[in-house]
């Protein structure tokens, strides 16, 4: 009999029969449905990445509710900093900002929006991920498909292009 893999239709019969208990386990840590569907497609994408490293396919369910626990547990405690990262930036520009300052700033985040725009598709995907979505390395590698280093050297290129472009 073949080992169980994605290629043979294993993966979405367990997926199906796992989403409820993917989503719950998710909700529970979460207490939101948008971002417990959201945590619910990343524990498949992540198992469906890693399916073949799965040895017994009977311990899929078991399998799949811990890494969506572990993923919502992630997903709360960035959604904490991110909370806390926009509030202190807030309560501070809030006071610190004159108008001309933040037209200004307007400004210089229209020319580097556009210019991301501009960087090849490698370099762009890199900075999307990490500089935008705030993403680590090791996620966007593997989201991209290729090792951390090459997305390190990536960033740096793509930051020091920027970099030139925007100091003009």
């Amino acid at each position: 009999m073949p080992e169980p893999g994605p290629e043979n239709g294993d993966f979405e019969r367990l997926m199906r029969e796992s989403y409820r208990l993917v989503y719950q386990v998710a909700y529970s840590v979460l207490g939101n449905a948008a971002d417990a569907e959201e945590v619910a497609q990343d524990t498949f994408l992540t198992a469906y990445r890693k399916f073949d490293s799965l040895r017994d396919a009977e311990k899929f369910r078991p399998w799949v509710a811990r890494a969506s626990w572990r993923l919502a547990l992630n997903h709360r405690r960035g959604a904490a900093r991110a909370r806390g990262r926009d509030g202190a930036w807030v309560a501070s520009q809030a006071a610190s900002e004159t108008p001309e300052t933040q037209a200004s700033e307007r400004e210089f985040e229209a020319r580097l929006r556009a210019r991301v725009e501009l960087l090849p598709e490698k370099l762009k995907a890199v900075v999307l991920l990490i500089g935008v979505e705030e993403m680590d390395v090791r996620t966007a590698a593997g989201i991209l498909g290729i090792p951390e280093g090459t997305v390190r050297s990536r960033l740096h290129l793509a930051r020091r292009q920027l970099l030139r472009e925007v100091t003009r």
